[in-house]
């Protein structure tokens, strides 16, 4: 395997979002979410590993001579990973076989940047949803027929959240035979797109948009021009084709790392490029067009139901049949936040369509002055694992409903938000009470939805008892989109297979997977079911809190689960707590012990080298700089980062 080195002549990070990225942030009047700093000026060695070993295939987007964008996928003759390679961190090398119609054939010698063209690309791994995406300059390319070598010279990278991506497996497929269907570069203004290319995107659930920023003269030393590759995905058919023209492709903007990166490129320069796969059959559908995106009362008039939608007028594609050498193996698991899909004005939708399940906002609990906890009741019965999130939409409860509880007023910063929110389930339901579950959440400061659910949980308990408070009568309800999460449930293990060592590191409200993941092997171990050695590092501002949630998961171990016992034999739990000086609880059960530390966690790695981390899973949860610091801290303990399980929780 090739040795990864390190660059000793790295490039300039980006200064800040350049003026499409701001005005599209300015205009739906998006609080910031992201740092600039995100994206850095080099491919972190994570990324590398991952480009090189772990992906099939890879979306990337070039120029033609028009200067519009059009998206790739590139693979290896056989759809096999390891057709990336990455000498240094700024630096990938790819060796893939196209398919006649691909359109990077005639974009690849375009000269756009200091005679490098311009050039971007996103790896994404469908079985497991990760996805990091780059950008930068072509350095070298060479082709044999269909055979290219390409040098990408990276500039930017970035990590991303996988909220849309649908989770499928895949496998090479040695059978795949390129048949170029359609090579329509130029489509003419009063040409269509044929009706099976219409049924193929009507039949899409994955899709990836390529765009390209311009920038004017005075910004191109503090903005300079690049193109963007990023993924879109939903439901079969969440992309509409108007039947009006018959070539206006219309893409609802679901809310996603609120970075405005596609939409900011399209602002400046209203141009892009799009590309659907299919992994069942290796179809390949190429496009590219006139761009522009709709806000407020303009996307409404045109797709109903959402406030942000990017049309692209076709004005030339290519599609190929049995082109991709790969194929799934079995059907795709649709991505909890996926909304049901949204048809045209222009359209007749089915008389059918998915019935999301309601949820009844039956008790709320104070726990502090950002901190509540909310309990729910569902309208059927849900399927929901340890550590799984919930999506939310509570347009009803926003738009109305709240407005008769609470005394407050929209303002310009709500009209687009789609209402859609994303919480961890730290109480799950159980099968005495097959509805009922509890969410635990932070009010965000310069937020919309957490502040106003805290206001309605604090005027009912204006005393701040903490107790839980009976609130059905006030009739606040929420569709539920899906349910989700990656972090993996433990299964129990014998002693004689060296049972479990798990490893759990919280930052704040990143607690909460943790929570009912507590539950769950505490009830395990009660019953006698497997052998646990389970250490958790929590890094707080609220001891107190924190520590009583972790208390109340323990409360489900009834005296009559443990047979007499004290303790089950086979559990034991130690608590790093990292926060100010604060009194240590008296109630936890005797197999926990509870190691106080003042300040913030290590990133030497001497705590999690003292807990054996090495021997241990780790999962991580928590805000992005606590993510990173834990990260270090692990590496520094010896642990191959792959081997963590990570998830960003900013409240």
């Amino acid at each position: 395997m090739q040795t990864l080195q390190v660059s000793s002549d790295p490039l300039p990070a980006l200064r800040g979002w350049h003026p499409g990225e701001q005005a599209v942030q300015a205009i739906i009047h998006l609080p910031e979410r992201v740092a600039i700093t995100a994206i850095v000026d080099r491919l972190p060695e994570q990324h590398r590993i991952f480009h090189t070993t772990r992906l099939h295939f890879l979306p990337v987007t070039t120029l033609d001579q028009q200067g519009r964008p059009w998206a790739s996928i590139l693979c290896s003759n056989d759809g096999t990973p390891g057709f990336i390679s990455s000498p240094t961190d700024a630096l990938l090398m790819v060796k893939a076989r196209l398919w006649p119609g691909d359109p990077i054939i005639q974009n690849c010698s375009v000269p756009l940047h200091d005679g490098k063209p311009l050039f971007s690309g996103i790896g994404v791994e469908v079985s497991t949803r990760r996805r990091n995406k780059f950008a930068g300059r072509i350095s070298s390319v060479s082709f044999r027929d269909l055979d290219v070598d390409f040098s990408f010279a990276v500039t930017q990278a970035l990590g991303l959240c996988p909220k849309y991506i649908n989770i499928r497996s895949i496998a090479p497929f040695r059978g795949a035979s390129p048949r170029l269907i359609y090579e329509r570069f130029q489509l003419g203004d009063e040409e269509r797109l044929p009706d099976d290319v219409i049924a193929f995107i009507h039949a899409a659930d994955t899709a990836y948009l390529a765009t390209s920023y311009v920038a004017a003269k005075e910004d191109e030393n503090i903005y300079p021009s690049r193109v963007g590759t990023n993924h879109r995905g939903g439901r079969p058919g969440f992309v509409r084709v108007k039947p009006s023209d018959g070539k206006t492709l219309v893409l609802p903007n679901y809310a996603g790392n609120r970075m405005m990166n596609s939409l900011g490129d399209i602002h400046i320069t209203p141009v892009a490029g799009i590309v659907f796969p299919s992994y069942a059959n290796g179809s390949i559908l190429h496009l590219t067009g006139k761009a522009e995106t709709l806000y407020g009362a303009s996307a409404r008039a045109v797709m109903p139901n959402m406030n942000i939608i990017s049309t692209i007028y076709v004005t030339g594609f290519s599609f190929v049949e049995n082109a991709i050498p790969l194929r799934e193996t079995g059907p795709a698991e649709r991505s909890p936040y996926s909304p049901p899909v949204c048809y045209l004005a222009e359209e007749k939708p089915p008389s059918t369509s998915y019935a999301d399940i309601t949820l009844s906002l039956i008790k709320t609990r104070v726990l502090d002055d950002t901190l509540i906890t909310l309990t729910f009741e569902s309208s059927r019965p849900v399927d929901i694992h340890p550590s799984q999130n919930c999506v939310l939409e509570l347009t009803e409860f926003l738009r109305k409903r709240s407005h008769a509880l609470l005394d407050w007023e929209e303002d310009e910063s709500t009209v687009n938000d789609d209402c859609v929110r994303t919480w961890t389930i730290s109480t799950l339901p159980t099968p005495d009470a097959p509805c009922i579950l509890s969410i635990t959440m932070r009010a965000i400061k310069g937020g919309l939805i957490t502040p106003i659910l805290y206001r309605l949980a604090r005027s009912v308990d204006p005393q701040l008892t903490g107790e839980h408070i009976d609130v059905a009568d006030l009739k606040v309800g929420a569709r539920l989109r899906g349910v989700g999460g990656d972090l993996p449930v433990p299964e129990p293990l014998a002693a004689c297979d060296g049972g479990r060592r798990l490893l759990w590191i919280a930052g704040g409200i990143g607690i909460t997977p943790f929570l009912s993941l507590t539950r769950h092997v505490a009830n395990l171990a009660a019953r006698g079911f497997g052998v646990w050695d389970v250490t958790l590092v929590l890094s707080t501002r609220e001891p107190e809190v924190m520590l009583g949630l972790i208390q109340e998961a323990f409360a489900t171990m009834s005296s009559g689960k443990l047979d007499g016992r004290q303790s089950p034999l086979d559990l034991t739990f130690s608590i790093h707590v990292y926060s100010q000086r604060f009194k240590l609880p008296e109630s936890f059960p005797p197999f926990v012990s509870l190691i106080p530390h003042e300040g913030r966690l290590d990133d030497n790695g001497a705590l999690f080298g003292s807990v054996g981390a090495k021997s241990r899973e780790p999962h991580i949860c928590g805000p992005l700089p606590f993510v990173l610091n834990a990260m270090k801290s692990l590496q520094a303990a010896g642990v191959n980062p792959e081997h963590v399980k990570r998830e960003r929780f900013t409240y």
